[in-house]
């Protein structure tokens, strides 16, 4: 997967938002396109962010994204076709602007095998009993910072 391109078609908007476009006139699905391919830069963002540009998706984030941008382009969008009120666009905002911060942010991790900044981790910590062990450890250190 790459950051280009749109996560969601015409359909999926239409679908979603409940718009009732009129899917056989190309204008109307050239304009609902031209908004989902706008607000796919916000997701670009937030994936490019965390480089997770080039990564094999989750199972479930195919869907995840798909939500995201059609989200995203009913906020930004300004025509017939699924306009929402101006509070429902606000509170969306704020959801899509969550959502994006917990992705920057590695707690929603979208790549597979992948583990989140909220994933428990766990390390022993080293004891120095001995000028041996001692030097041990600090090797273990430098190997580790690289």
């Amino acid at each position: 997967m790459a950051c280009t391109g749109r996560y969601a078609s015409a359909v999926d908007y239409d679908t979603i938002m409940c718009a009732g476009a009129n899917l056989t006139d190309p204008d109307v699905v050239a304009r609902i396109e031209a908004y989902l391919d706008m607000a796919a830069s916000d997701i670009h963002m937030a994936l490019a962010s965390i480089g997770a540009c080039d990564c094999t998706l989750a199972s479930w984030a195919t869907q995840y994204l798909k939500k995201l941008n059609v989200v995203d382009a009913a906020v930004i969008q300004q025509c017939s076709c699924g306009s929402i009120p101006d509070d429902q666009r606000q509170m969306w905002q704020e959801w899509l602007e969550g959502q994006y911060t917990l992705i920057r942010e590695g707690k929603i991790v979208l790549c597979q095998g992948e583990t989140g900044s909220q994933y428990p981790a766990f390390a022993d910590a080293e004891i120095a009993h001995t000028d041996w062990s001692a030097a041990e450890i600090v090797a273990h250190r430098i190997a580790r910072e690289g």
